[in-house]
């Protein structure tokens, strides 16, 4: 099992490993010393792993609770949201009392938004089953939900108290997920070049347990410098101001994965045309994407991204700061006005 931990102002551990779920109860225990847990969860992840985890959990003497949601981003709403609070406050759940968030990045986020405002906060553990949310929602305390008017625009900060990421539950993922989580990861190959960037163009489910682990350690290392995203911690967000404007358009009919990878390549064609990233680089990323069957188009003009953009929680004022691309490894924040976004991406 591998180890990161991650020193924000509430330090915990990610861990990574595969058949680690059977086990999740006496780490937690190391981490928590909660009595009673409110597992949340969704109605496809659940008859899944739901019963492991349970399982795990009471056999260190926690009494276990379930609260079901619909899979899919409608779920990260503020009706479903409402309603977990609710279910805590009339089950009297205490400050000394946990969330236990099991499943992909829209569980992650409603379950750490829930932790982060019931009672102003109370501990919270990670146990993320898809790629995506192993190699980057899961760390860094982002919590958040959605509104009509944008993706992410409620939400608080709020570090788990534990990461548990069993590298097993992705085998049970469908392709469409594998997909989701490969435009997030091939992201991480923009940012840090190296190791993951070969790993990614071979083959990464070869060794997957170290493409988790050098993604988290990736984003600890920036989370730890800029916990509250006032600088560094933006480069994060390559790709995302397209995607988040795509997502909404599409009424969340694209996965973030897919948005994201068109994201990086709209930035990618317009960082080429300025002569900032080279030839070779664009064609490389290009090859990257083709290699894995990963769809980077989208019939939506940048006209329309750009206007969704100005509701977008990147946005100051008049501003944007944009994550550009000059070469694999380099990345940059480039702040510009909101005005000339859409001729910047065209």
């Amino acid at each position: 099992m591998k180890v990161v931990q991650v020193n924000t102002g509430r330090p915990y551990k990610v861990l990574i490993g595969s058949n680690i779920l059977a086990d999740v109860g006496a780490l937690v225990k190391e981490a928590l010393s909660a009595k009673r847990l409110l597992i949340i969860t969704d109605d496809i992840v659940n008859p899944l792993y739901g019963g492991i985890v349970a399982e795990s959990l009471a056999k260190e003497g926690y009494e276990v609770e379930f609260f079901v949601i619909e899979n899919g981003e409608q779920s990260k709403c503020l009706t479903v949201y409402g309603a977990i609070l609710n279910y805590l406050a009339d089950g009297s759940f205490t400050r000394k009392d946990a969330i236990v968030a099991l499943g992909g990045g829209v569980v992650g986020d409603l379950a750490g938004f829930v932790a982060a405002s019931y009672l102003r906060g109370i501990p919270f553990v990670q146990i993320p089953t898809t790629l995506l949310a192993q190699i980057d929602s899961s760390v860094g305390g982002k919590t958040a939900i959605d509104l009509d008017a944008g993706k992410n625009l409620v939400g608080a900060f709020w570090q788990p108290s534990l990461v548990v990421a069993d590298t097993d539950t992705l085998n049970t993922l469908p392709q469409k997920e594998i997909e989701n989580g490969l435009g997030e990861l091939i992201k991480y190959g923009c940012l840090m070049g190296g190791e993951i960037l070969t790993l990614l163009e071979n083959d990464f489910t070869t060794d997957i347990e170290r493409v988790v682990e050098l993604a988290v350690s990736y984003k600890r290392d920036i989370v730890e410098e800029d916990e509250r995203e006032g600088g560094v911690r933006r480069l994060l967000n390559l790709g995302h101001t397209v995607a988040h404007g795509i997502e909404k358009l599409s009424h969340y009919t694209y996965t973030h994965g897919r948005a994201v990878a068109c994201g990086i390549v709209a930035i990618a064609k317009a960082c080429l045309k300025e002569g900032k990233l080279n030839e070779s680089d664009y064609n490389r990323l290009i090859a990257l994407y083709d290699s894995y069957n990963l769809d980077y188009t989208t019939h939506y003009s940048m006209e329309s991204i750009a206007e969704v953009a100005k509701v977008d929680k990147k946005a100051e004022n008049k501003d944007i700061n944009l994550v550009v691309m000059h070469a694999f490894g380099d990345c940059k924040v480039q702040k510009m006005a909101l005005s000339d976004l859409e001729g910047y991406l065209l």
